[in-house]
């Protein structure tokens, strides 16, 4: 009976092996003099277990300690270093983990987490369907956690299997259960402490799990916002938080990646940007991910200039992979900074000035990073009352077309015009585009505004071409973000349709930058405008982005050079760079204009390399849609 006994009881601790397996080498063991000396320096280490996470670690009431196969292995690490383990005690799991974020226990035992920074991972056991993962805090010294790994590495499978089954038999002798004597009986029982532990298990690692998912962000694994709230409100008080810094940082263009490239793609640059941050990062900081795609990040801040320098080389890395040599696309980061002061401790808060910092950083900026300072705060309240003041000023019609005339370059007639905008407020006066633009494209009402802009645009030109006055083409801007919209084409084109405007009076601007960034959509956007009947614009050519090559591959009806080119004439270099680009767009029956032509010597030297038309205030200044009409009217220019 004894045997079948034996067997049986061999049978459950193999059962439960098979679900558990684990592997390591036996190693002879044995420490160094600079180990001994570390075993001196630190001879207590403070451990945090969860009192119920059994047979993992579990507190024996009975004999007041703790008790489980991590205690068993711990215990093997002491008899090899002499280390000698203090545990400390706890409620729960979410104690044993709290313990460790502030900084109470060199060690915490849970599942392996990436609360980046305050704790460094290192699986201790593995078994099917479940991690054991040791988690040494910023408090232990690195030397002692190294030894300690060495220690743990010696633990053989067959050690493994002891352990299990002892603790399986330890946990049946806790609750002194009392001894039967049928063979069969006792094999039951045996049996259905092992599926109470499994299931024990499953129940404590669906708790564990319901937690550090409420905790994590489910696309890079990195802690949400209640995560990070949930480790500072223990790792820093209000006497040191002057000495961090709150970073918002985004990637400017995930929405046109994730719009023309798909989610997929989105989603793998923002794992990509989680890792490259979360290896710059140093211990004590913290980056979490918030649920509207910016990333937060809790950094040490002892200097400005020290801090610049840090995000510079993360930019500097995002660029390198992301350059258009590696990449379809390039990935442009946002940065927003904000070193609070000592009553400061609101997390809430400090996030919200490093996004409203954050948020000053213009498109074509070549700094990507931002302050919180005065300025920002004074003019985050002026945006404020911009977006507030936008619907009503539309209804009010407080946002006038302006044009700027375009000028043909051999007969100084007028050729066409830009159109532009002013928005006449009555708190402010008349304020230019560039004050109100950008706040437009913050808030994402852009798209709304541009469309209300260009419907407004064909309005005027219906009414010009019903009561018979002369009429030329116009060319329109449009965000970026419209192009990424798949009816785009077809919005703009029914709303010409509707005012009755034929679309070769509407020449459409699109940037180098965004044929750069995507030729396959922008070829199809182009030809399909092209189609419809509208001309083409490319704008700012010269900036860099696109190469030549591509030209011929777009129906392109102008050229715009960048205003650089035009402020480098004197350059002799500059003066056969603008004659190429002449050239190669005349042999594609293209006709270049040049911008921000601002003197008469500019105008000369342009007329002599080719160019067909030039806009700048030496000919005019944008004016209202009335006076232009006007002008068409009047003579040539002398």
């Amino acid at each position: 009976m004894k045997k079948r006994f034996l067997v049986l009881s061999i049978i459950c601790i193999l059962v439960m092996s098979a679900i558990y397996g684990y592997a390591t080498e036996e190693q002879t063991f044995v420490l160094t003099k600079e180990e001994q000396a570390v075993v001196a320096s630190y001879p207590v280490v403070y451990v945090a277990l969860d009192r119920n996470s059994f047979p993992f670690e579990f507190y024996n009431y009975a004999e007041k300690q703790y008790e489980g196969v991590v205690v068993r292995i711990l215990d093997h690490v002491h008899q090899l270093t002499g280390f000698q383990f203090e545990y400390l005690k706890t409620k729960d799991f979410e104690q044993a983990l709290q313990y460790g974020f502030n900084f109470q226990a060199d060690i915490t035992v849970s599942k392996v987490n990436k609360y980046a920074g305050f704790m460094q991972s290192r699986q201790l056991v593995k078994f099917k369907g479940y991690d054991v993962g040791m988690q040494f805090t910023q408090r232990m010294p690195p030397d002692v956690a190294a030894l300690i790994n060495r220690a743990i590495d010696t633990i053989s499978e067959e050690d493994i299997k002891t352990i299990i089954a002892s603790e399986a038999v330890q946990y049946e002798k806790m609750f002194n259960r009392t001894e039967l004597r049928v063979t069969i009986a006792l094999s039951a029982v045996i049996f259905a402490i092992l599926t109470v532990a499994m299931i024990l298990i499953i129940y404590l690692k669906y708790k564990e799990n319901k937690n550090l998912f409420l905790n994590t962000d489910s696309l890079t694994g990195y802690p949400n916002i209640k995560g990070m709230k949930a480790v500072t409100d223990v790792s820093i008080s209000m006497l040191n938080i002057s000495t961090y810094c709150m970073v918002n940082l985004v990637v400017y263009n995930l929405n046109y990646i994730r719009e023309v490239y798909g989610y997929t793609e989105a989603d793998k640059v923002q794992t990509d940007i989680a890792v490259l941050l979360d290896n710059h990062i140093y211990n004590n900081e913290i980056l979490a991910r918030a649920n509207n795609d910016d990333f937060i990040l809790l950094l040490q801040f002892t200097e400005r200039e020290e801090m610049i320098g840090r995000l510079s080389n993360i930019v500097e890395k995002v660029n390198e992979k992301y350059n258009l040599k590696n990449s379809d696309y390039p990935v442009v980061l946002s940065i927003g900074i904000y070193n609070p002061k000592y009553e400061e401790l609101n997390m809430d808060i400090l996030m919200q000035k490093s996004l409203q910092a954050r948020q000053f950083v213009k498109e074509k900026d070549d700094v990507r990073y931002k302050f919180y300072d005065d300025t920002v705060r004074i003019m985050t309240v002026e945006e404020k009352l911009m977006q507030q003041e936008f619907l009503a000023s539309m209804e009010k019609d407080e946002f006038l077309i302006y044009i700027q005339p375009k000028i043909l370059l051999a007969d100084n007639s007028i050729y066409g015009g830009e159109i532009l905008s002013r928005w006449y407020n009555p708190r402010r006066g008349l304020i230019r585009p560039g004050e109100y633009i950008p706040v437009f494209e913050k808030s994402g009402i852009i798209t709304t505004f541009d469309m209300y802009m260009f419907e407004k645009a064909c309005q005027l030109l219906q009414q010009s071409l019903k009561e018979g006055r002369q009429v030329v083409p116009v060319s329109v801007n449009f965000a970026r973000s419209h192009f990424a919209n798949i009816d785009f084409c077809d919005r703009i084109f029914a709303i010409a349709t509707q005012y009755e405007v034929s679309p070769n009076y509407l020449n459409i601007e699109v940037t180098e930058s965004l044929i750069a960034e995507n030729a396959k959509m922008m070829k199809d956007i182009v030809n399909k405008l092209k189609e419809m009947g509208f001309t083409i614009s490319l704008d700012d050519f010269g900036t860099g982005y696109s190469s030549f090559s591509d030209l011929p591959n777009f129906m392109l009806d102008y050229l715009k050079l960048d205003r650089s080119m035009i402020y480098n004439l004197e350059d002799s270099k500059t003066k056969k760079m603008i004659k190429g680009i002449t050239d190669l767009a005349h042999n594609m029956d293209s006709l270049i204009i040049c911008e921000g032509v601002e003197t008469k010597e500019q105008a000369d030297i342009l007329r002599s390399l080719d160019c067909d038309i030039a806009q700048g205030y030496y000919y005019y200044q944008p004016m209202p849609y009335e006076e232009f009409e006007k002008l068409l009217q009047s003579k040539q220019i002398d």
